[in-house]
């Protein structure tokens, strides 16, 4: 009788074990999709903040003017377009980190990729980035230069806020 009841409690403890194991791996699943989704959120608002700079005319200008021609502009626009691309750069590096531990899916971060190497791709861009590529993280670097070899990139330069002659 009292292996018959030990055998039971085994049992019910084994049922036990597995039902809290369930729970936790439910806990676990829905805690990732939300640090996901939360990432995401994050991201966006960086990129809108990135952006909002892009809506002060001496700004986009200076970024319109420096897809063309960086670095043969004018000092005070050179600096300016720098910034911000240099901006687009970090948000990119940061988007790149969050795809890297599995944070953001490549669905995400695939767009903002393209997005920036159609700006490194224009001329003045890829004076820019040949300048400055080595300060950032070598697996970025390769990920951009890896698309840029893909060669079907829209000319940034014909795109909305940055049109100009080309």
């Amino acid at each position: 009788m009292l292996n018959a009841l030990g055998d039971l409690g085994d049992f019910v403890g084994g049922i036990a074990v597995l039902i809290t194991l369930a729970y936790l791996a439910t806990q676990v699943r829905q805690h990732t999709a939300a640090l996901r989704t939360a990432s995401r959120q994050d991201l966006s608002a960086a990129y809108r903040s990135h952006n909002q700079h892009l809506l002060d005319p001496a700004v986009s200008e200076a970024y319109a003017t420096g897809l063309r021609d960086y670095p043969d502009m004018p000092p005070d626009q050179k600096r300016t377009f720098t910034h911000a691309i240099n901006d687009h750069a970090l948000f990119l590096q940061n988007a790149f980190a969050l795809y890297e531990s599995g944070a953001l899916g490549v669905e995400n971060y695939s767009p903002y990729l393209t997005w920036f190497a159609c700006a490194v791709a224009t001329p003045g861009g890829s004076a820019w980035w040949r300048e400055i590529h080595g300060f950032y993280n070598a697996a970025l670097v390769d990920s951009i230069d890896a698309r840029l070899r893909e060669a079907d990139l829209p000319d940034a330069r014909k795109l909305g806020f940055f049109a100009v002659d080309v």
